[in-house]
Order: structure tokens, then C-alpha cells, then sequence
């Protein structure tokens, strides 16, 4: 024993001899830490190239800051994804595209768009030759229609500016800058007009132009001066005035706890004001111009009418004030004579001062193919920034923010947008359309692994994180938050909305819901499943995690966690729809809602059931649907005039067919969970059973709530009654740089 004893530390000693002579020879080897290697002029490495990395195949380089005449090589770069559009043009008329495609490399540095960069047909690639235009650093490349504002161009304003001004400590902070001296006019700043769904009407319709130019420092949206002012918290509330009498059309009053607002608007310039509403309902707002304020008899005339009139209790705030411009970041412009005024953030003077004044889209490709956008960082239009038009078209690593209108507008088949960030939009994220909704048609498109914040900016109703029309997308490992109303909404059938994580939206409207659709027969086959859905809604504003609204039929919805939401945690009320295995933990209403609204409520029967009828008689048309979704054409439309059994199964407006069951509820608290919620014709014509509630005031089942970990213990009761584990932490982004 001694001897083997002395044989193995020799041996060990050996080994570790060996290992020192290896690692001092050079040989790096596959476990050897060579961070602290001898680079002296003997180390023959090739230095890394900080500019231009590696990249395999045919590379173009374009450098805003190079000489011109370039010829596209690393030593002579192109200027611009123009001249890159050329040269590979000319490549493709004459050997044709390389085997693995071309890419554009794109150094960092700011290219200034002035117009639209319009990709074709004839800037395709293919299958197996795809083209890139990629970012040399992540974002570094950024494709820019704003106008960086230089902050020793402000000054202070004049003592007649002063006196304009209500608050007296703005009136000392408040700078002011000559646009003009920027190129910019009237013109080229643009203008307010009505917007959102509630400013219908004949002769405006909604949501036409672009937006006005607006300010951004360090890539967040400022805000246009504005009374009340936003409210840090309590955002339903405490962010607007409350309207009191009115005439139902564009005159209202403001109820006695808001009048000191008519004290604030005597000393207003009534030019140019506008307000943001919830003026009919607290799920629909608008943009409007303010006519006149009569402070004397203590009315607001507005000078748009409202789509669905004006309510008592509605919501609203002015804005483009510039007597309330007192709080860091507000600003007012003034277009007439392009002057600028900002009361100045906190480090104002070393932050980045962008105007967004570009009219258009920053890229547009209408017909194209296997092209893809990599890195890039797209900003500062006052209208959409990307259309995509075509197919197997991608938006891969990019960062998209300083948006008037919609960040992305995308139509056909095998788009992808992924890895990227989207944010401080105006309107919505991504609209996505493709596939074929009649014939049942996949689109192949994919929203992967996006962070979508900041959206809904200017309307605060009624646009979207995610807008699906069509049939097919998939909506997967995405996280989305910080909207003030809902996140996602589809159209059409067959959508797959999975592994997402949403939370912090509809914040300041009511009757919503995270995820949400309504009032269709036409979306069946889609599915949300496996999504993180918390911290939703408001006090004071009824909101959903998931909401299936007006008779929404043919959804299923599965091995979701919910948490921490002021409605109800599901809520439906149509047919054919599948809710299994859900955990909801903390609904202020009941977990579950399901109803028989479409049969019962009069407006359901004389509206939203002329709208399912017709829904039904279109897509049963279609013999594919029958096919993708078996007993469809059995369907029976209710139309006026009916004088068949209002109790067939068959019959549009009736819940049959429903699945509810194996879902957990708990309550961590304490309280007693509330009962679901269904009307007896939902159980009569439906599947009801085995939906658990429990309370977890210990955090027995629960252990980790109280640090939002929604995890059930292993030895949870819910898995004891059939409940099926929920795969948590693969839910949400996917880290891959």
C-alpha cells in the first residue's frame, strides 16, 4: 500500500510537469485559459479588426463616413445601402449571385434618410444566395430620418415667453431653440390631426397622415406640455380630468372636482390645443382639436365630433399647451416659426436631442425576397419605419424606436421578426398579414424572441404590441409590456401565441384584455398557450388576461399562468372555444368568466350576432374550413328573422361546445377565492368540470409569490387532481447574444 501510495504521487507529479511544459510551449489546447498570454511582437496573431468583423461568403462594405467612389471592398467602402443596392444589381446581371448570398456589411455611424430605401424584386436574393445588410456592431449601424438638436443652440426664453408660462419655476428652467437654423419649417415639422378609432367619421376618417415631429432624448419620447400632467402611478386616474354635463356630440363640461381646470385655461392660448379622450367608452380614445374653451360658463367645444359621443365620466387630458410646459421633458412647438421650447431633463446637456422629422417609411421592400435586415437601428420617422412586402423577408437584431406611427407593417409569407427591440412607438408595433384566411393557408410568419415596450404613445387606445391578420403566425418567446391598452389582437384563423411574457399593459383603459379578440367566427384554430400573463390593468380600469369578447369562437387556450389582474383572469363568452390547465393566481374577478352574452344581451342579438352570421355564411363558403375544423358547416347563422330552437347547439349565437375544466385558481392572501362565473346555458351545452380553487395565505403552494415567481411546489395540490406542470422557465425571451 505504501508503494502504490508513492507511485501515484509520482505519477501526479508527472502530470502536472507535463501540463506546466504544455502551457508554456504555446500549445493552447482545448482546456487551457490562455487569457493572460505573452503578446509581445512574437505573437503572430492577426489583431481583431474593431470596425469590420468576420463574416463568411461575398461581403460588401458601405461606410457613411468613407471617401466616395468606393468600390464596395474593405479599403474602399460604399456610402450607403443605395450604392450597395447597385453594385449587387450589377452583380445579378452579370456571373449572378454567389453560392451563400452577399452581405452588406454596414459600419457604425449615423446615415441620414432623406428618402425612402426601397427594396424591389430586382433586389431579391434567393433560397440559397440571400442577401444581409447587417450592422458591423449590433445597432452601431443607425439609419436615421431624426435631426440631432445640438443643446448649446437652447436658450433661455424672453420675458414676454415668461409670462406665458403658469408655473414660476418653469419659467427660470424653460429653454428654446430656432428650428430653422436645422433646415426645419412648418412643413417639414408637420402637424396634429385626429387619430384613433373614436375620431371616425365621414368626412376625417381616423389615423390618416403622419405625425407630428417629435422630441426624443436618449431614446425616449418627451412629452407634448400637457394638463394634468402624467401621473407616475394611479395612470387611469390621476393622469386625466373627468368630464361631467354634456350634449352627447362635442360641448362638455367637467365635473365639480376638475373645474379648477377652466382656472388653469384662462390663462391659455386656445390656438392649437388638442385633448386625448376616453370620451365615449374606457376601451376606445381619441385624438381631438379643442375648439374654444369658455371659461366664464366653464365648456369645452370640441372642433371633431366623437365616434361614440361623449359620456359623463369620461376621461381626458389637454395637450399641446404651452402655458403647462412645468414638468422635465415637456416641450411645445411652435410650428408657425419653428421654434422648439423644453423644459430640460437632468443631464440635459450631455444627452443625445433628436427631433424625428422624416415623413416616411425609413424601408420599404414591396415584391422582395430573401432579404434580410441585421443589427440595424431604424429611428426617427414621423410615420411608419418598415414595410415588408414579399416574402422571406426577416428583421433580425435590430432596435426600431423614435416612431410616429407603426414600427412595422409586414404582408406576405415567411417574414420573420426577431431578436429585436421596438419601442417608444406611437401606434402600433408589428402588423403582421399573410397566408390565406379562406383556404385555411398558413403564412409561415413568426414573431420570435422581441422585447415590444413603449407602443400606443399618442392615441393610448386601440394599437397594438401585435396585430395578426391572416392565417398562421406564430407569436413566440416575445416580451411585451409598458402599453396602455392590450397587447396582442388577432384576425383570422390558426395563430399560435406561446412562451410569451406580458405585463404592466392596460394601464389606462378598461374593459380590455393582455391578449384580446372579439365579435368573430372567422379566427378559429388559434391558440395561446404556455404565456406568463401578470400585473395587468389598473385600479379602476377592468382588464383580462385573456379576453375572448362578442361571441369570439373556435379558441383554445392552455398551460397559461396568470397572475395579478384586475378583472377576470379568462373571460368568454362564444362558442367552440377549449380553456384546459390553466393556473390563475389573484383575479380581483372571478378566474374564469364564460357567458351566454351573444344570446342574451339585446345589443348582442340586433349587432355583434349580424356580425357572426355573416362571419359563418362567408367562411362556410369555403369547403376547406369544414375540413380544418370539423361540424363548422353545421354551424347555423342566427340572422333577423330566425324561427328556428334558440336552443340548437347549432345555432351562432349559442355557447356550445365550450371546454372549461382542470384549471387552478388561488388566492395568496387569504380571501376566499371567487366561484367561475357561466350561465347555466353554458353548462347545459358545454364541458364544465374539475376547476379547483385554493387559498395559499402561507405560501404552501406557492413558495416563491411574494417575489413574482409564480412556480407551484412540487408537492402543490393541483397536481393531485389533474393539473398538468406548466413550463415556466422556458417561458419569456430566449438570450442569444
Amino acid at each position: 500500500m505504501k508503494n502504490a501510495k508513492q507511485f501515484v504521487s509520482i505519477l501526479l507529479a508527472c502530470l502536472f510537469c507535463i501540463s506546466s511544459f504544455i502551457g508554456c510551449s504555446g500549445d493552447t489546447g482545448a482546456d487551457v485559459d490562455t487569457t493572460q498570454a505573452d503578446t509581445t511582437a512574437s505573437d503572430t496573431t492577426a489583431p481583431v479588426d474593431e470596425k469590420w468583423p468576420e463574416v463568411e461568403g461575398t461581403v460588401i462594405y458601405v461606410d457613411v463616413a468613407a471617401e466616395e467612389g468606393g468600390d464596395g471592398t474593405k479599403d474602399a467602402p460604399l456610402r450607403s445601402i443605395q450604392e450597395a443596392q447597385t453594385k449587387i444589381r450589377e452583380i445579378k446581371a452579370g456571373d449572378g449571385l454567389p453560392e451563400g448570398g452577399i452581405t452588406v456589411l454596414l459600419a457604425s455611424g449615423e446615415y441620414k434618410i432623406t428618402e425612402t430605401i426601397n427594396f424591389t424584386a430586382e433586389d431579391s436574393g434567393t433560397e440559397n444566395s440571400p442577401i444581409r445588410y447587417m450592422s458591423a456592431k449590433k445597432n452601431g449601424a443607425v439609419l436615421t430620418g431624426g435631426i440631432t438638436l445640438d443643446a448649446s443652440d437652447f436658450e433661455p426664453i424672453t420675458d414676454e415667453e415668461k409670462a406665458k408660462l403658469i408655473d414660476d419655476a418653469a419659467k427660470e428652467k424653460v429653454l428654446k431653440i430656432d428650428l430653422s437654423k436645422y433646415g426645419l419649417t412648418t412643413e417639414t415639422i408637420g402637424k396634429i390631426y385626429p387619430h384613433g378609432n373614436d375620431s371616425r367619421s365621414s368626412d376625417y376618417p381616423g389615423g390618416v397622415g403622419t405625425w407630428t415631429s417629435e422630441l426624443f432624448i436618449d431614446g425616449t419620447r418627451m412629452e407634448l406640455s400637457r394638463y394634468p400632467n402624467q401621473a407616475t402611478e394611479d395612470r387611469f386616474h390621476a393622469s386625466f380630468v373627468k368630464i361631467g354635463d354634456n350634449d352627447d356630440v362635442s360641448v362638455f363640461s367637467l365635473k365639480d372636482a376638475y373645474k379648477d381646470t377652466f382656472t388653469h385655461a384662462a390663462l391659455w392660448e386656445t390656438d392649437d390645443i388638442w385633448i386625448v379622450g376616453f370620451l365615449g367608452w374606457n376601451w376606445s380614445s381619441a385624438v381631438l382639436p379643442v375648439q374654444s374653451i369658455d371659461t366664464n360658463q366653464m365648456q369645452v367645444t370640441l372642433g371633431h365630433s366623437n365616434h361614440y359621443g361623449i359620456s359623463e365620466d369620461g376621461r381626458l387630458f389637454f395637450f399641446n399647451v404651452f402655458a403647462e410646459t412645468d414638468t422635465a421633458g415637456e416641450y411645445y412647438i411652435d410650428r408657425e416659426n419653428a421654434i422648439l421650447y423644453l423644459y430640460p431633463t437632468e443631464n440635459f446637456d450631455s444627452s443625445s436631442i433628436v427631433l424625428s422629422s422624416f415623413d416616411n417609411y425609413i424601408v420599404k421592400m414591396n415584391g422582395a425576397s430573401y432579404i434580410t435586415l441585421d443589427g440595424l437601428n431604424i429611428t426617427g420617422t414621423r410615420a411608419d419605419a418598415i414595410s415588408l412586402s414579399g416574402d422571406h423577408l426577416t428583421v433580425d437584431n435590430c432596435k426600431i424606436s423614435g416612431i410616429g406611427n407603426n414600427a412595422i407593417r409586414a404582408n406576405g409569407s415567411y417574414l420573420t421578426v426577431q431578436n429585436s427591440e421596438i419601442c417608444e412607438v406611437g401606434d402600433c408595433a408589428i402588423i403582421m398579414n399573410g397566408g390565406d384566411q379562406d383556404t385555411v393557408t398558413s403564412s409561415g410568419n413568426l414573431i420570435y424572441n422581441n422585447s415590444i415596450h413603449h407602443w400606443n404613445q399618442i392615441n393610448h387606445s386601440q394599437e397594438y404590441a401585435v396585430k395578426l391578420k391572416g392565417c398562421g403566425t406564430v407569436v413566440s418567446h416575445n416580451e411585451i409590456y409598458e402599453g396602455p391598452h392590450q397587447a396582442v389582437i388577432w384576425y383570422g384563423p390558426n395563430h399560435i401565441m406561446e412562451y410569451n411574457e406580458l405585463y404592466n399593459v392596460c394601464y389606462e383603459t378598461d374593459d380590455c384584455g393582455a391578449f384580446y379578440s372579439g365579435r368573430r367566427l372567422d379566427c378559429y384554430g388559434s391558440t395561446i398557450r404556455y404565456n406568463f400573463i401578470h400585473d395587468i390593468g389598473s385600479d379602476g380600469g377592468w382588464a383580462m388576461g385573456i379576453y375572448y369578447d362578442d361571441g369570439l369562437g373556435g379558441q383554445t387556450a392552455y398551460g397559461n399562468v396568470i397572475f395579478n389582474v384586475t378583472g377576470y383572469g379568462i373571460l368568454t363568452c362564444g362558442r367552440d372555444n377549449i380553456i384546459e390547465n390553466n393556473l390563475i393566481i389573484d383575479s380581483d374577478d372571478s378566474p374564469i368568466s364564460i357567458t351566454a352574452r351573444t344570446r342574451t344581451l339585446p345589443n348582442m342579438v340586433y349587432e355583434h350576432a349580424r356580425d357572426l352570421a355573416e362571419h359563418v355564411e362567408a367562411m362556410q363558403k369555403n369547403p376547406e374550413w369544414d375540413e380544418a375544423f370539423p361540424g363548422y358547416g353545421d354551424i347555423i347563422p342566427y340572422v333577423n328573422g330566425y324561427d328556428g330552437d334558440y336552443d340548437d347547439p347549432m345555432l351562432s349565437t349559442n355557447p356550445a361546445n365550450n371546454v372549461v375544466r382542470n384549471n387552478m385558481f388561488f388566492m395568496t392572501d387569504g380571501r376566499i377565492c371567487e366561484d367561475m362565473v357561466y350561465d347555466y346555458q353554458c353548462f347545459k351545452m358545454g364541458i364544465i368540470e374539475n376547476n379547483l380553487k385554493f387559498t395559499d395565505a402561507e405560501h404552501v403552494q406557492l413558495p416563491g409569490i411574494e417575489d413574482g415567481d409564480c412556480t407551484l411546489a412540487d408537492d402543490a395540490e393541483a397536481y393531485k387532481n389533474g393539473f398538468v406542470k406548466i413550463p415556466l422557465e422556458e417561458i419569456g425571451r430566449i438570450e442569444n447574444n
